[in-house]
């Protein structure tokens, strides 16, 4: 079983622009264009069981739109997951209508979104989502001196603790590049980790004690589609050395186990 639970696709006339965006924030390759058919492409020839999607809206007026996108695009095995942000003045009405069209995740982005994590105004939000949604968040970004971190580990693990019931998502390991950061202040607690954009550029002997440490059963595949694909991320893992229980769980039935609890 594979399921991908990171994965973003774009309008076709403004994917490369986004994709050149993302090469250059990132500095890293970016191989695919990040559209739908791509995906769904990608998903037949890997016998991909599902992938998750996003989609981001860096202005509280991208919000509706985004997740119109999210809904349009969702079919069985695409599991499109919605947007929200802390200065929507219609958040509340944009929650209800997110759980009448059957979206049960949402995604946030706090650095391109520009909100710290553990913000007042982001605290009412989680309190209205807490109970329905599962909520991945972007956590962490490169250390270059003054940039601000929206998004640190430590901050969400003040998130956590005000929500232990929230089914939480930290993407990358617990925090890009702030590994160390989310070994100190996440691993163990209530939260899954996903493994996007961490293979290859994390040493596999500190991705394995991260795994170890944090428990296996709370490990979830991600590709960072279009940074990767599933396949190629399950190959990094594989390579490893991870017992066959380890990987079986990570690569799809701890997913599984997560999105049947919300009735995926």
């Amino acid at each position: 079983m594979l399921i991908d639970v990171h994965t973003h696709i774009y309008p076709e006339k403004i994917s490369h622009k986004v994709v050149n965006f993302l090469q250059h924030h990132y500095g890293l390759p970016v191989p695919y264009q990040g559209i739908p058919a791509e995906l769904r492409q990608i998903k037949k020839r890997y016998q991909v069981n599902a992938a998750v999607f996003f989609t981001a809206a860096t202005h509280p007026s991208q919000v509706r739109n985004a997740n119109l996108w999210a809904k349009l695009n969702y079919s069985h095995g695409m599991i499109g997951f919605g947007t929200l942000h802390p200065d929507d003045p219609q958040i509340d009405s944009e929650i209800k209508w997110l759980k009448t069209m059957g979206i049960k995740g949402i995604k946030f982005h706090p650095d391109f979104q520009r909100f710290f994590i553990d913000d007042v105004k982001a605290l009412y939000m989680y309190e209205k989502i807490a109970k329905d949604f599962i909520v991945i968040f972007h956590v962490g970004d490169d250390n270059a001196p003054r940039k601000i971190r929206y998004s640190t580990p430590r901050r969400l693990s003040k998130v956590l603790e005000l929500f232990p019931g929230m089914k939480v998502i930290a993407a990358h390991m617990g925090g890009y590049q702030m590994w160390q950061d989310s070994i100190r202040y996440l691993c163990g607690k209530n939260l899954y980790f996903d493994t996007s954009s961490t293979a290859g550029i994390l040493p596999d002997d500190t991705f394995k004690f991260i795994i170890r440490e944090h428990g296996y059963d709370r490990i979830l595949l991600g590709s960072d589609y279009p940074f990767s694909d599933p396949y190629g991320e399950y190959q990094k893992l594989a390579q490893m050395g991870l017992t066959g229980q380890e990987l079986s769980a990570i690569a799809g039935s701890n997913a599984a186990k997560l999105f049947k609890d919300i009735g995926l």
